[in-house]
Order: structure tokens, then sequence, then C-alpha cells
């Protein structure tokens, strides 16, 4: 099964209030490394704190006062190692979706604690801070032990800001992915039907739930990047019929699986990205299986990201496509030829 691991946060720090430390505020302040987090409450770091580390130590230290208090939003699929970053702009419009009701807020949001309470009502006059109330799913336990929305619950919160492919990005990598946490599972992976009944429950004329169940009916698994939702979701857009994802195709005694197949064909795409050309290990490895994919007779094409975003380069693509696959099962209701030039 494949694992997503969460973000590391480092040492776990000490919050502690100015008498626990056994300093006054103001010496406190004139100490290089001691941070204020709240009023009353001081942190030790040599490192400025990161938007998760403030996070979880602001929560501890709002649940001292209120209890059932939970990281949600942008921050809790962030601590998760969720794919909700780099959103480019170009895909949006070659998508055609529109662009999400408050993306302009994402730069912002993605700096700021988003804090869920249920039962009392919690309120923070802290900046860089939003509070909202929990919509009741159950939670998870994060890194540093930190109590967290459900995933599917943070990402209806942050839905607002992102754009629908990252949505259903998220979305694939819940129904793919076992998600751990400092070596203990946080969450298994997620059937499409058990997401649906977690949905709802949840409020359904709501804007971030419409855009969440539309997400929903485009993902797909088992699928293990964001980039392999995005270039799924390019073909699909530009007329191809639908592909397997990350198919088992047994070679040499073991099981190998292309990024996206077309297995009648024998036809596969294997997208790289930054991961591949930073590991000279993991990239010798792909590179390895690719060849032996084509010594065993199928047609495998290699796509980085230009390949998707500059229209030539994306019409050669569809071409090879076209070229390689049964022509009753490349194309749906038009030519993806025919498509791709009205983009």
């Amino acid at each position: 099964m494949r694992t997503l691991e969460a973000m590391d946060l480092g040492p776990k720090l000490t919050l502690l209030s100015a008498r626990e430390w056994e300093r006054r505020p103001r010496d406190l302040r004139r100490r290089p490394y001691m941070r204020q987090l709240a009023r009353g409450a001081w942190v030790r770091s040599a490192e400025p704190l990161s938007v998760q580390q403030r996070s979880v130590l602001l929560r501890d230290h709002l649940e001292r006062h209120r209890g059932q208090v939970a990281v949600t939003g942008l921050t809790a699929l962030d601590m998760l190692n969720l794919p909700v970053h780099h959103a480019y702009g170009w895909e949006q419009r070659l998508l055609g979706h529109a662009s999400a009701p408050r993306a302009r807020e994402y730069e912002a949001r993605s700096h700021t604690t988003h804090l869920a309470w249920n039962g009392t009502r919690l309120a923070s006059s802290q900046r860089l801070t939003r509070v909202s109330k929990s919509l009741g799913l159950p939670g998870i336990v994060g890194p540093w032990d930190c109590p967290l929305t459900h995933p599917l619950e943070a990402l209806v919160a942050a839905a607002p800001v992102l754009p629908l492919w990252r949505i259903t990005a998220c979305l694939d990598a819940m129904i793919s992915l076992r998600v751990v946490a400092e070596g203990r599972t946080v969450i298994q992976p997620l059937a499409v039907d058990h997401v649906a009944e977690l949905l709802a429950q949840l409020p359904p004329r709501a804007q971030n739930m419409v855009r969440v169940r539309q997400a929903l009916k485009l993902a797909q698994g088992p699928t293990i990047s964001a980039m392999e939702t995005l270039l799924r979701l390019v073909l699909l857009t530009c007329g191809l019929q639908p592909m397997e994802t990350n198919h088992p195709v047994m070679m040499d005694g073991r099981w190998v699986y292309p990024d996206l197949a077309w297995p009648a064909d024998m036809v596969a795409l294997e997208y790289n990205g930054r991961p591949h050309w930073e590991n000279g290990q993991a990239y010798g490895d792909e590179n390895y299986r690719i060849q032996r994919l084509r010594d065993h007779g199928w047609q495998v094409r290699v796509v980085v990201l230009d390949d998707l975003r500059d229209p030539k380069r994306r019409m050669e693509l569809l071409q090879w496509l076209f070229h390689h696959l049964d022509p009753a099962r490349a194309r749906r209701s038009q030519s993806p030829l025919q498509h791709v030039r009205g983009r």
C-alpha cells in the first residue's frame, strides 16, 4: 500500500507562561530565542515558528481554556502533506474550470492558522488566525499529537481558495494513500462510497460542499501524485477515453504500475516531475522500469510539465496517443486533436 508521510515538524516545542518560565514578560522579550505566541504563552525556539508549528501550539494554548479545538482547513491539509500547492493558472483555463470563489485569498490563508471549535464557541483575537465551527466529522491525530479535523472536513473548509483540480487531487490522495504521521497511521485510504457517505453528513447546499462533490465525480484511484491527476484530467478534457491509473503489469516476476495506461493497446504515460530528477537513484530506477516495459511490448511516453503547459507540445502528445491507441478507444465524441485546436 502506498504511503503519504505527514509533515515533520521537528522536536515538539514546550509552550509555557511567563510564570512557568520564571521570568517577567519584558525579560523574555529581550531573549533572542524566546517567542511570544499569544498573551501569556511563550515558546523557546532558535528558528522562527512555521505556520504549522504555530498552529499546533496555539491550539494547545486555547484548548487549556476552551477544550475541543482542532486544526482544520489549509493548515491541516498542509500538515498531512495533501496536495494543495502549486496551482499555476493555465491549467484551469485548459480544463475549463471556473476560478475558486476566493482564489485571491489563497496566499494569505496559507500563512494563517485555521482552527475549528466543537461545543463551546471559540473566538480568538490573534492575528493570522481563523476560527470556525467544526462540521462534526470524526477527527484524527496528526503530527505532534495535534487534533485535526477529518481531512475531508479540512478540504471542505479550504475549498473556497482551491482550484477544482487541486480539490480532485486531494480526493485522489485520500482514496489512494494511507497517511502516516510520526510512524503511526492516522488515516487509511477511503473508499469513494465512504467519502460520499461522509459528505452526505455535511450541509448539502453550501458552496464549499458543491465544489467538493463536483471534484469527487472527477476523482479516480489509485492515483499517487497531484500531477498524475492533472495529466489525467487534461487528457479527458482533450477528448480521450478514460484510462486506468497505476495499472498493475507483471514484469520480470514483479508488479510495476504505469501512471496512466490503456492496457488493451499496451500504451502508457509516465509523468516525471521534480522528485524524479532530484533523486538520482529514483531517476535511474524509473528509466530502467520504463525501458523494461518497452522491452515487453508497451509503448511508453514520458511526460513533463511543459508537455501539458505548451500548446505545441501538448498537441504532439495527443498526436502520439492518437497514433498508438485504437481509434474507437482513443476518442469520445470528437477527435482529441480537434478539441485541443480550440484551446
